[in-house]
């Protein structure tokens, strides 16, 4: 009997060694969320989705669709062209910008706002400020350079942390805007890129606006958060495509509130 030990000892060893082979040979890399189906970020899953066991990707069968410019977006974070605008919703704004692949941007209120960032605006628009150069924000001294800034809510939150309502007026009634309580302190006063985007893409946005806004928007002269001098900042007229420097505690401009999404 004593015999049959080192054999059995063996037989042991080699169980272990073969079965560690064998799960060696078949172990392969965890697969990445995206080539199971968790493509996705909980923002874009707006119904609810499955989180991904091994990162931060969301599987959802109806996902948030990619945006254009132009479409109508809604308070559940959805958007649809302005030709399939979905009454029963709730409007949020008009997509003016976006960036990677419409996954993300910035809509505009679909009217203007008052000094104290109440829909609808009616009377007289807003100076820019009271006078004086905002010191952390980059005087754009050419349109080819403003066209370039797209930082509406950088540019805002600077701008309102340099004074009070008094100080900067049309910055602050666009930080005021707040058409729904989960996006207030949310909108910002447009910078010169995105105030340009909307120029250049006013044919499609009016549709929208038309739709669910003041029809009347475009004939007015807006104010950007982007600076020209230390007396001077970007403003654009929509219906014209006109884009020049205005002094900023002269000129009366309003106010057209921006989102990023």
């Amino acid at each position: 009997m004593q015999t049959q030990y080192p054999f059995l000892l063996f037989s042991a060893f080699a169980s272990v060694f073969y079965a560690s082979e064998v799960l060696a040979a078949t172990c392969t890399a965890t697969p990445e969320c995206a080539s199971l189906g968790y493509k996705y970020s909980k923002e874009e899953c707006p119904r609810g989705g499955l989180k991904c066991p091994t990162g931060d990707g969301y599987y959802c069968p109806t996902p948030r669709p990619k945006c254009n410019i132009g479409d109508i977006f809604y308070t559940d974070n959805t958007c649809v062209a302005a030709s399939n605008h979905d009454s029963s919703k709730t409007v949020l704004g008009i997509v003016v910008y976006v960036t990677d692949g419409g996954e993300h941007g910035q809509i505009m209120a679909p009217w203007t706002v008052d000094k104290n960032g109440e829909q609808g605006g009616s009377g007289d628009g807003l100076y820019w400020s009271a006078g004086g150069d905002v010191s952390e924000l980059p005087n754009l001294t050419s349109a080819a350079e403003a066209e370039t800034d797209f930082n509406s809510c950088r540019n805002t939150s600077i701008i309102v942390a340099a004074g009070s309502v008094l100080s900067y007026p049309a910055a602050w009634a666009a930080r005021k805007y707040a058409p729904t309580t989960e996006t207030a302190g949310k909108w910002c006063l447009p910078a010169a890129g995105v105030l340009r985007n909307i120029q250049k893409n006013w044919t499609v946005i009016d549709m929208a606006v038309s739709k669910v806004g003041d029809a009347n928007i475009g004939a007015s002269w807006f104010w950007s958060s982007s600076e020209y001098s230390i007396s001077r900042a970007w403003i654009a007229y929509p219906r014209t495509g006109v884009f020049v420097d205005s002094n900023k505690y002269s000129f009366a401009s309003y106010v057209l509130p921006v989102m990023e999404f």
